[in-house]
């Protein structure tokens, strides 16, 4: 039996040790080998001791689709904060990449990543896919807690509840004694609460999806954004009280979390914003208002039921249980989560996908905002990182000429938040604008169409290649064709960059240099072109398939900082 102080440590290392000299006296084993021998033995009964996890026998994962730590930090959600408090937490987890639906909640329930799993899209199912699972539980489809726990705990009750239709192709049937595709958040809400009462399930995985509705719709940042994780605080209230109403509260562990977080209307892309995901945990076993200091990514989700139900996990998984948000384990490590300020707000701010800044006539003023308690602003005009050398924000700063501007917070002379940029772009006031565009009321559009032979809906002109200058045109099914000219007036390489929603592709001198063609969230795709001196057609081809869109174009060289392709360069 393995003893935990330092006397019962010692008493059994004896033990150990004669029992292996009397084991091995006929075979004149040495001495030496023998204490070896020992030893492994009693580090390896208190190691397995040290694995031992929680033992709890029911746990509910509770999933919102597209919930930020900016929506849970923003709105009013009482039971979320009085869960935090009684629970582990971190707003700092990390979903994968790509940041979509299908990839995160794959990657939150099979405890390894798209590498492993091959769900690298929403477009993914078993017979149609680009990367095959690397293991697999049935055919096509890689491991998930629920095979493991159907394996492994006799006669357990499995349920899962889910708003979003997507998510139930994503698991084993077979292992799933509840398996249900709910019409709405509040019917998601009635269905678990039921079930967990009447069954009082060994694991029960919940999905609600308004919040990602939210976002799409109005804008992750929006009033009416905060307003759904308002409604989820809701939901998770009833939840909660049903899992306290069936008797099995003080065996149970809640994990709460998200696929994803959001950027203006979408998500998909690298930043921050859709990346950093909120986890939390409460229940049996957990530390109290605890913040958890160490990293946690999305595949660490599954490990971590596995472990608080005792399930062994194979080799293809790559997730690790969060041990030390539980009570009696602790980390011993040198590289916590990097603590960060906010970052300073460049007015004027940026909104939703349109970036900080502006396009103004002749001059504009540039002001800086730092909503941290602590730390100064630095910052630089020509592109670069700001550094502890770069100039200290005092008071506002003019300009008569383009800028990209980029700064941060400093504190102790090191940097101590996010970088921030915003670009500012002057044209003269008496300038017409450079651009021409189209726009074709279509149907049924997944790619670029072919524009040719037909016949425009509308035409304008605008000053900039943006989904803004025509956001009061667009309707779903729209391709927008814009056209300009740019003047080169030395040789160099030239990098053009399409951010768009759908896809969108770039030509300069009738020669395709960016292909960011595809029905898809906010996603950037570059090309490069050299260019002699002297003047070339650029058009822009961009759809909207549905719900709200969007298009920037940006520009670079190798003396020119990547900025909004500017009026300084078109004629």
């Amino acid at each position: 039996m393995c003893k935990t102080n330092f006397v019962s440590k010692t008493t059994t290392f004896n033990t150990i040790a004669a029992t292996f000299q009397m084991a091995f006296a006929r075979m004149s084993m040495p001495r030496t080998i023998i204490t070896v021998l020992a030893i492994c033995s009693l580090w390896s009964c208190n190691n397995k001791e040290q694995e031992q996890g929680p033992k709890v026998k029911h746990v509910v994962v509770i999933g919102f689709d597209g919930l930020s730590p900016n929506g849970l930090q923003k709105a009013i959600t009482p039971t979320f904060d009085k869960i935090i408090s009684e629970g582990a937490s971190t707003m700092h987890a990390r979903a994968v990449l790509p940041t979509s639906s299908s990839t995160n909640w794959a990657t939150m329930i099979m405890g390894a990543g798209p590498e492993q799993h091959g769900i690298t899209s929403n477009s993914w199912e078993k017979n149609n896919f680009v990367l095959p699972t690397i293991t697999q539980s049935e055919d096509f489809l890689f491991p998930t807690i629920f095979q493991l726990i159907n394996d492994q705990k006799e006669n357990a009750e499995i349920g899962a509840i889910y708003h979003w239709s997507g998510f139930g192709r994503l698991f084993e049937k077979g292992a799933v004694d509840y398996d249900i595709n709910s019409k709405s958040e509040d019917e998601t809400a009635a269905l678990a609460s039921a079930y967990i009462k009447e069954k009082k399930p060994t694991f029960t995985f919940i999905h609600f999806d308004h919040v990602d509705h939210g976002g799409h719709e109005y804008g992750h940042g929006s009033p009416e954004y905060y307003k759904s994780v308002e409604k989820a605080d809701a939901m998770l209230a009833e939840v909660m009280a049903a899992i306290k109403a069936s008797g099995m509260v003080d065996e149970t562990l809640v994990i709460i979390s998200a696929d994803h977080g959001g950027l203006g209307k979408g998500h998909g892309g690298e930043s921050l914003q859709e990346i950093e995901i909120p986890f939390i945990l409460w229940g049996k076993s957990v530390k109290k208002n605890h913040m958890l200091k160490f990293p946690v990514y999305q595949y660490d989700n599954a490990a971590t039921v596995a472990f608080a139900l005792g399930i062994k996990t194979p080799m293809a998984w790559i997730g690790r249980p969060v041990k030390n948000a539980f009570e009696g384990f602790e980390l011993g490590d040198d590289y916590p989560i990097a603590e960060r300020l906010e970052q300073p707000t460049i007015l004027p701010a940026a909104e939703l996908n349109k970036k900080a800044g502006g396009l103004f006539d002749d001059s504009t003023t540039i002001i800086m905002e730092n909503t941290n308690r602590a730390g100064e602003i630095r910052y630089t005009l020509d592109g670069s990182m700001p550094s502890a050398n770069s100039t200290l924000y005092t008071e506002a700063v003019g300009t008569t000429e383009n800028v990209v501007v980029k700064g941060a917070i400093f504190r102790n002379g090191k940097i101590a938040s996010m970088v921030s940029e915003a670009f500012f772009r002057i044209k003269n006031k008496t300038m017409a604008p450079p651009i021409s565009y189209e726009l074709f009321y279509l149907e049924n559009l997944t790619s670029i169409p072919s524009l040719e032979n037909k016949k425009p809906d509308a035409k304008g002109t605008c000053f900039e290649i943006t989904s803004d200058e025509v956001k009061e045109e667009i309707k779903s099914n729209t391709a927008v064709r814009f056209s300009t000219t740019i003047q080169v007036e030395k040789e160099e390489r030239f990098t053009f960059y399409t951010n768009s929603d759908d896809g969108s592709k770039l030509w300069v001198d009738n020669k395709l240099v960016v292909d960011n063609d595809g029905d898809h969230g906010v996603v950037e795709k570059s090309g490069s072109i050299t260019l002699k001196p002297g003047s070339y057609p650029l058009v822009v081809v961009w759809f909207n398939g549905g719900g709200s869109g969007w298009l920037n174009v940006d520009y670079q060289t190798g003396n020119t900082p990547k900025q909004v392709l500017s009026t300084t360069i078109l004629k």
